[in-house]
């Protein structure tokens, strides 16, 4: 066995090397952004390479809040994703444990009717949707956004209900024998055994909400109403002197930090939900 060993060495190194490569190639975007960011608008497109300035400035974060109003889009942003993530887990948790652990007619039909809507593409409804919202005078407010976001929730109502099925049916029986509801049974003893699905649920629905684009640029009509996610297009265009790049990359800098932090700040959750470790 010892004498294969060394063999077995060349292999290994060969694919750490190109995963390695990969994830150099991967991450590259992303540090070419942040560079771009603090470099002189005027000195992006120089000849001369360069992996960091020479004179790093933040003269591009303040000429892109002195063209557009970019902290109206990042509050905007904050507000769609935080009130769809929290709308959607309002609703998906306590469904998740009524259809794992409550009796009821038509369960089992009701649940596969949600599952099933998973099957239907996103892009079939935008037409109707649009009318409905315009009929309500929806158009243009940021409720047009965030309440057809929180009923795409299909894959959470399935997930969170494949969580409680994990813990033990027994335990309710026992809470309800003892004279629990069905709403303290979820809070006092399903949901503190399932953070790890929640937490990790929840950072996919705020990411998700954060980048929403085609919808939001169909019902925000008015700039100052524009999440980050649309708003970035504003710099796209061509400026009567320069191209905004350095604007541009520091607003998409600006658009990219929320959701490393939310993702960071739930990684322990995320990771144990997704390798079936125990909440801890």
């Amino acid at each position: 066995m010892k004498a294969d060993m060394p063999g077995a060495a060349g292999p290994a190194l060969f694919s750490h090397l190109i995963l390695a490569a990969v994830a150099l190639f991967s991450v590259f975007p992303l540090f070419w952004m942040v560079t771009t960011a603090f470099t002189p608008n005027d000195l992006i497109l120089s000849k001369a390479f360069r992996f960091w300035p020479d004179d790093p400035t933040l003269s591009n974060f303040t000429d892109a809040f002195r063209r557009y109003p970019v902290g109206a889009w990042l509050w905007n942003s904050i507000v769609v994703a935080g009130l769809v993530t929290l709308g959607k887990m309002l609703i998906a948790v306590p469904a998740g444990f009524a259809f794992a652990h409550m009796r009821f007619k038509f369960r089992n039909v009701l649940f596969w009717t949600v599952v099933a809507t998973l099957t239907f593409p996103t892009a079939i409804g935008i037409v109707p949707l649009y009318v409905g919202i315009s009929l309500i005078g929806w158009y243009d407010t940021l409720t047009a956004v965030i309440v057809p976001s929180i009923a795409y929730i299909g894959f959470y109502v399935f997930f969170m209900r494949q969580a409680f099925r994990q813990l033990p049916g027994a335990m309710f029986e026992a809470a309800r024998m003892d004279g629990a509801g069905p709403f303290r049974q979820l809070l006092h003893f399903g949901v503190p055994n399932v953070l790890s699905p929640i937490a990790s649920l929840s950072v996919i629905s705020f990411m998700g909400a954060w980048n929403i684009y085609l919808w939001s640029l169909l019902v925000l009509d008015s700039q100052d109403k524009q999440t980050l996610a649309v708003g970035i297009k504003y710099f796209s265009s061509i400026d009567d002197v320069e191209p905004l790049w350095g604007p541009a990359m520091a607003v998409a800098l600006l658009s990219a930090l929320p959701t490393i932090v939310v993702f960071v700040s739930a990684q322990r959750y995320v990771m144990a939900a997704f390798t079936g470790q125990a909440d801890r």
